[in-house]
């Protein structure tokens, strides 16, 4: 439904437009001067306003701009006599989306709202694939052969065509936003938006107010309304990591949601409905948390329905080739990579606290440490999380034989490398290498 403002002082010409445009199946509201548009603007949300360029206590044209400073996605239609066209058409430059010359006829002026609705119905539309884009990774393929995730393929290709929630558990590292991100792309849901969150990267006002949004005015330093979470998820999946990190308070509105559909909007005095597919994952015990009152029982119930556990890349040690080749490849560009023999040992025998993550940030930064050889060896993960790797000698190149082949060479040969390939960000190429800013120019100095 339109949600329609007429702005004029003829209390008569108002009263026909409610009357005439209620009957077309729009809500409208009228205000006989600027200040009272004013007010209601503040407590109402309106799609469409009407406004007289002539009004007792303010110029339409600086109502208009009133209105655009504070709900810029409003559209305004200038109403105008004959000999203030001009004025009219000023307007349209400063924001009005048209003007109409009094007296109008009723269809010719609902003809006009319908379009400005469309008009900000699509602005509205470009707005929340904006913010979905700005918050959705890019994800990789869900790789793995072994047992253990062909068992999780399974279960999530029985659960995906459902609306059920789904529990991923798991350590840290494993993939449960891979694997939530699967389930949507395997559901009736895949056209629309996938929205992740994590419940521990933000404190809880301000992730209450990322997960179901607020109005103008809702606290300090709210001017304009925010979507949520929910809004830009709508008729697509959610998915919160770390749920066991949540708050009791937000838990309760969560549970709302799931049961219910609606939710109220922070500073909202009525119920937004979504339709939402929700998708969690924790690396908690949650049973552990709710005996220690850190997680609701009913909650728990509501989302244990259907429960994925992500298998530890230890469990599933078959799967690292496939990983290892996948992420080489990504990470190579052009030149094609490969682990030396001693290389692929120490990636199988390693028992990766880090589960696929961890493997995801040894590889990039051996890749980046190898240089242009197409060889990773072992001791491409010196000062990395592989402690007792031991050195292998590195290929040579054949032009390059006749330099020194020393350890100390090799390392500055490395460090050359890496802050080439950061642009000579020293910061990065530190953390890249492992090792302190101080140490890096250290070193930076030596080789000069």
């Amino acid at each position: 439904m339109i949600k329609v403002l007429i702005v004029d002082d003829e209390s008569k010409l108002v009263e026909a437009f409610i009357m005439q445009l209620t009957k077309e199946g729009m809500k409208v509201s009228g205000a006989f001067s600027a200040g009272e548009a004013l007010t209601l603007l503040k407590k109402e949300v309106f799609d469409v306003a009407v406004v007289d360029i002539r009004l007792p206590d303010m110029d339409g044209v600086n109502l208009l701009l009133k209105i655009k400073q504070t709900e810029p996605g409003l559209e305004v239609i200038m109403l105008t006599g004959f000999a203030s066209v001009d004025t009219a058409i000023r307007s349209m430059k400063l924001g009005a989306y048209d003007y109409l010359t009094k007296p109008c006829k009723i269809s010719e002026l609902a003809a006009i709202i319908t379009k400005a609705f469309e008009k900000k119905s699509l602005a509205d539309s470009n707005l929340v694939l904006k913010e979905h884009l700005m918050r959705v990774a890019v994800h990789d393929n869900f790789i793995g052969e072994s047992k253990a995730m062909k068992k999780v393929k399974e279960l999530i290709s029985i659960v995906a065509p459902s609306n059920t929630p789904v529990l991923i558990q798991g350590e840290t590292g494993t993939g449960k936003e891979v694997a939530a991100r699967a389930i949507h792309d395997q559901s009736p849901r895949a056209a629309n938006p996938f929205v992740a969150v994590n419940s521990s990267a933000l404190q809880e006002a301000i992730f209450e107010s990322e997960l179901f949004g607020y109005k103008k005015g809702a606290f300090t330093g709210a001017q304009s309304d925010k979507l949520g979470l929910l809004d830009i998820a709508n008729n697509g999946t959610l998915f919160v990591d770390e749920i066991g990190d949540m708050g009791l308070t937000i838990q309760a509105k969560l549970l709302r949601v799931l049961e219910t559909g609606t939710f109220m909007k922070l500073g909202d005095t009525k119920e937004t409905k979504v339709d939402v597919r929700f998708i969690f994952a924790t690396n908690k015990d949650l049973k552990e948390e709710i005996g220690e009152k850190k997680f609701r029982n009913d909650l728990f119930f509501r989302i244990n329905t259907f429960v994925i556990t992500m298998p530890p890349l230890r469990d599933k040690k078959e799967d690292i080739p496939l990983l290892a080749d996948y992420f080489l490849g990504k990470f190579s560009g052009g030149v094609k990579k490969r682990l030396s023999r001693r290389a692929f040992e120490t990636f199988m025998s390693y028992d990766w606290p880090g589960n696929v993550r961890e493997l995801v940030n040894i590889i990039e930064r051996s890749v980046l440490i190898s240089g242009k050889r197409t060889e990773i060896v072992s001791e491409d993960f010196l000062d990395s999380l592989f402690k007792d790797v031991r050195p292998e000698t590195v290929p040579v190149n054949p032009v390059q034989s006749a330099g020194a082949t020393s350890l100390s060479s090799m390392e500055d040969e490395h460090i050359r490398s890496v802050l080439a390939s950061v642009g000579g960000n020293k910061s990065e190429a530190a953390r890249l290498l492992g090792i302190s800013r101080k140490k890096l120019y250290s070193r930076i100095k030596k080789d000069r």
